[in-house]
């Protein structure tokens, strides 16, 4: 089990009022960073990728703000040479991190140094190399490390996202880095396209489609391209989402008359029936440790959102709060649950613990859907319909901007963020 959020024991809560829903804020302040980064003047260009990368990745969570290199008092050589802590305190760097880059015959080398001048001492040294085309790709990996160096929780900056664009008749399967580089189509012209969700290895992604007018499930090869089909049940087959460990697969099938949870085992190619109401039960999501499934439900008669272990046992209702509750994603740290919830005519992307309680809604709009968490718990991608068109946003999940990360002439919805 990972570690609870890192901002549980530094924030205490102020709400802000919004037409229907309070949203949920901090006081949190973002840590002020000072980034140095040295090397030789012809290595301009790359020392800029790094500082770049750097920058974009720490104030992108909301948690680090960056300083301005120009307020600094000594230069990036005389830096490594020696530090004196005061002349970073005295400019209210809480963290200074610092960057030498080197040119090997194949590679670049890095050493990264990681300190906190109100403390005066040094948390992390350490030495990276990597083929000269994936300097991008080393700026990420320091960006995680100069995270989790300070907030004791890995950082997200090296995960992907996968989301769905539609056009015409027809959707694609889009594939980026979580910063919005190396954006590319990965499955292209589905029929319908809906629901994709990442496996846990990184390789494969469930996902519903329609093969004419006969919606399926398959798992998508995202190396290959390959797809396989592993639900083709009359009526609905639907909401996939791959176990912890990626040995099974919960989605929404409704050959039995009526819509359920089943679970797929990928080993022996067989389903097992979950939930056995007669009416609506749909959208699975595991727990982190793999031993329940969260699912929305009209059981008591308007939507909510239910518990049950997988090995059988009595649906628990764990939304507390108001009359429409769909939609439950589990947080990969195991203590809340992401849901879209909804009062009058406007909806809104919201999380409760496990029981129900501390319900915290952060972000409303005319339409919500589709909450994804990522692989530290520290985010939440969802999508909202703006004028007829789609957007994918992602919002701290411990309350803060909500940010659009794809672009505002594209249809983009359903997103999932990979686990690592």
């Amino acid at each position: 089990m990972r570690k609870l959020l890192f901002l549980s024991l530094l924030l205490t809560s102020q709400l802000s009022h919004a037409v229907e829903f309070d949203i949920f804020q901090s006081d949190y302040k973002p840590l002020n960073v000072a980034l140095l980064i040295d090397g030789l003047p012809e290595q301009e260009k790359q020392q800029a990728l790094l500082r770049g990368v750097i920058q974009n990745d720490l104030e992108s969570s909301q948690s680090f703000r960056m300083l301005n290199p120009m307020g600094f008092l000594v230069f990036a050589d005389e830096a490594f040479q020696g530090i004196d802590y005061t002349d970073w305190r005295v400019i209210a760097a809480n963290v200074l991190v610092l960057c030498r880059l080197t040119e090997k015959a194949t590679v670049w080398h890095v050493d990264l140094q990681v300190h906190q001048p109100f403390q005066g001492k040094q948390i992390l040294t350490q030495g990276f190399e990597v083929p000269k085309d994936g300097l991008r790709r080393l700026a990420h990996q320091l960006s995680d490390r100069i995270y989790q160096s300070i907030l004791n929780i890995p950082g997200h900056f090296s995960s992907q996202i996968l989301y769905v664009t539609k056009h015409g008749n027809k959707s694609d399967l889009m594939y980026m880095d979580q910063d919005g580089y190396n954006l590319q189509a990965v499955g292209k012209d589905f029929t319908l396209l809906l629901s994709p969700d990442w496996s846990p290895d990184g390789r494969f992604v469930a996902l519903n489609t329609y093969v004419g007018n006969r919606p399926r499930l398959e798992t998508f090869d995202l190396l290959t391209g390959k797809r396989h089909a592993f639900g083709r049940f009359q009526g609905l087959n639907s909401t996939p989402e791959y176990s912890p460990d990626g040995r099974y697969i919960a989605a929404t099938l409704s050959w039995t008359g009526n819509s359920n949870i089943h679970i797929y085992d990928r080993n022996n190619k067989s389903w097992k029936q979950l939930t056995h109401y007669r009416g609506i039960d749909t959208t699975p999501t595991w727990s982190a440790d793999g031993k329940w499934i969260a699912f929305g439900s009209n059981r008591s008669g308007s939507p909510q959102i239910y518990r049950m272990p997988v090995n059988g046992g009595k649906a628990q209702r764990i939304s507390l709060k108001g009359s429409y509750n769909t939609s439950p994603v589990w947080s990969p740290l195991g203590s809340r649950i992401a849901f879209i919830t909804k009062k009058k005519w406007k909806y809104a992307l919201a999380t409760a613990r496990v029981d129900g309680s501390d319900v915290r809604y952060l972000a409303t709009a005319q339409a919500i859907e589709s909450p994804s968490w990522s692989p530290n718990g520290q985010m939440l991608l969802y999508s909202v319909e703006e004028h007829g068109r789609r957007r994918v946003y992602r919002v701290p999940s411990w309350g803060g901007e909500a940010v659009p990360i794809t672009a505002a002439n594209q249809d983009a919805s359903d997103p999932s963020w990979s686990h690592y």
